[in-house]
């Protein structure tokens, strides 16, 4: 699971975050409204990505930050993400300089946040031994894929589109992203990849025609 902390001091943004985030499945959401509960967290817990309002009512934000970037052995190196109203330049800049990974404006587009939180979200490193998901599971270490206990014989690039989808479930993923996450460098792959390969995973694995959806133009979802 990929750990996402939400600091804000407003209650009613934090649940509307919550709610925001609610069908990533892969997320493990926890919530501090200051400054001094946020190091206190990011102490005993290593996040992978914080969402930080600059304007807490113990401290400022930035040197939260600034805080967490100077003690990687205490709070580990997660994505921080700058949620603020102050979108001056000099704030934008400081912000950058000091650690922040991005800078999102309040009130926010729900499209444009969601957008570049997944692109944080896709960039936390996996971890993972096994993946459970609706009665497939998924071997990492030594790429077996079973469903219903029974053994299904996948090729190199189907166990890395699977596990990909899996790792990533709730996520909407487009066929570039796709592309240069499972086939990489392979530059001579074209988009028709992706679905020739989808389509032979679907054969072999007929739930996911209910579960893996096709977002025209957009490209793919796993709920």
């Amino acid at each position: 699971m990929i750990k996402l902390l939400i600091v804000d001091d407003s209650e009613e943004l934090r649940e509307y975050l919550k709610i925001l985030l609610k069908n990533y499945h892969n997320l493990e959401i926890f919530e501090a409204e200051n400054f001094l509960e946020t190091l206190l967290l990011c102490k005993k817990i290593n996040f992978d990505i914080i969402l930080l309002d600059l304007m807490l009512p113990d401290g400022n934000g930035s040197e939260l930050c600034k805080n967490i970037r100077k003690n990687p052995k205490i709070y580990n190196n997660p994505f921080i993400i700058a949620l603020t109203a102050n979108t001056s330049q000099e704030s934008i800049n400081l912000n950058l300089e000091l650690g922040c990974d991005d800078y999102i404006q309040k009130p926010f587009n729900n499209r444009e946040f969601l957008i570049r939180l997944e692109k944080f979200i896709a960039r936390v490193p996996v971890s993972y031994s096994e993946i459970n998901y609706n009665g497939i599971k998924i071997c990492l270490k030594n790429k077996a894929v079973f469903y219903l206990g029974e053994c299904i014989n996948l090729s190199k690039n189907e166990f890395e589109l699977l596990s990909y989808f899996l790792i990533n479930k709730g996520l909407l993923l487009s066929r570039d992203t796709i592309l240069n996450n499972v086939w990489k460098d392979n530059f001579e792959i074209s988009e028709k990849a992706v679905d020739q390969c989808l389509k032979r995973l679907r054969k072999k694995l007929p739930l996911l025609n209910e579960f893996l959806l096709s977002k025209r133009g957009l490209g793919y979802i796993l709920k």
